[in-house]
């Protein structure tokens, strides 16, 4: 038997849904589009507007043949907003942003994160945070939270992470999502910065893309100091996240690098500076680059985005991938494969936890098909 709250809730989430993804449209094209009659997307969008979720815009044009004029239905962007947060072992940087991705509040604080005490840390963060935007007077849609290592995102399990020392695999799901009424999402930095692509560039319906993360901020070198380059990959398949059979997929270590006992993922100098010798800094990006060009040749790559510490890299690292694609390429061609520099830039990945809640939150409706418990919904909000 049909359960009439939980198809409420259902439909409530798909008129958010479709929403979200066109921008505007009529009573009359939400219902042919999510084929509901007349009276239930009635019935549904009054309520959503009295919740404040959805407002009336302008009426549409009839067009030459002219007919009754329809009014245009749009998400209130003033309604909601979604915290996102990139972990490091000596910092955070934490986001909020509304449906469209523009920034409410930003900040970078230099506190260290290590695995003996992530569960608190990370729960004390976040109500520290939610206290701080409760100024906003938004409803907070949920807090997706990226960081380096193999992560278990279907189970919500930390399986290693080298920079915050995680050596034996820790249930975030149990240990601090749970303490939370909203959904709060943990993903791999590089997928997260993925993440960020595929749902903020929705109009775009990419396909197939890479996204590479190059940081010089997450590791030191114990003796010297020196900051040592860190790079992640986040695979763009069908226009969704591919994470590996194992949940490694983009873990990488260049195939120069022939040492088994090296923990490096590119070979370097630890005396040398990579980010203040101009010598050093060209030669590591080369070597990515060549390991790059052989994936997207042989992957049929359309898109690649760079993210991360770009400042450093704009200047010549287009020129080197191109230049290591047509070298790499049987036909001597630089392929059709488009390059850019991530809108995000040192924002990437906390903008992509941000983006991956809401591919939860507003694309993904099995949840709400599946689940018995009420708060296991994702449109909890709705749940009144």
């Amino acid at each position: 038997m049909s359960n009439p709250r939980r198809t409420r809730l259902i439909n409530s989430s798909r008129v958010i849904r479709q929403l979200w993804i066109e921008e505007q449209l009529s009573r009359a094209e939400l219902a042919k589009r999510l084929e509901l009659n007349k009276s239930s997307m009635s019935n549904i969008v009054n309520e959503l507007m009295q919740q404040g979720i959805v407002k009336e815009q302008d009426v549409f044009d009839p067009g030459p043949k002219g007919g009754r004029k329809a009014i245009g239905l749009t998400l209130n962007k003033e309604y909601f907003h979604i915290l996102g947060i990139e972990i490091r072992s000596d910092s955070y940087t934490a986001l909020s942003v509304d449906l469209e991705g523009n920034v409410l509040f930003s900040e970078t604080v230099p506190i260290g994160f290590t695995a003996s005490t992530f569960s608190d840390s990370i729960c004390t963060l976040i109500h520290d945070l939610c206290k701080k935007l409760a100024r906003l007077e938004r409803p907070l849609l949920g807090v997706g939270i990226g960081m380096s290592g193999v992560i278990d995102t279907e189970k919500q399990i930390i399986l290693r992470s080298v920079s915050l020392d995680f050596h034996q695999s820790f249930d975030f799901g149990k240990e601090v999502a749970s303490t939370f009424p909203f959904p709060v999402i943990l993903e791999n930095d590089a997928n997260c910065g993925a993440w960020g692509e595929v749902v903020f560039q929705r109009k775009r319906k990419m396909q197939n893309f890479l996204f590479v993360l190059i940081e010089f901020w997450k590791g030191y070198d114990a003796k010297t100091g020196f900051p040592q380059p860190t790079v992640g990959i986040g695979f763009g398949f069908d226009g969704k996240i591919y994470r590996g059979s194992h949940s490694r997929s983009g873990e990488f270590k260049s195939v120069f690098n022939r040492n088994d006992q090296s923990k490096q993922q590119v070979l370097l100098d630890r005396t040398i500076h990579v980010t203040e010798d101009q010598d050093a800094l060209r030669k590591y990006i080369q070597e990515i680059c060549e390991n790059l060009a052989f994936l997207i040749n042989t992957l049929d790559i359309g898109n690649v985005f760079i993210g991360g510490d770009v400042d450093t890299l704009r200047s010549f690292m287009p020129d080197m991938l191109r230049s290591s694609l047509k070298l790499n390429s049987l036909e001597q061609s630089e392929g059709d494969c488009q390059i850019e520099f991530s809108s995000l830039g040192y924002h990437a990945v906390s903008f992509g936890g941000a983006a991956l809640v809401l591919d939860r939150v507003l694309m993904s409706l099995e949840p709400l098909v599946e689940q018995t418990s009420e708060s296991a919904y994702p449109l909890f909000y709705l749940n009144t």
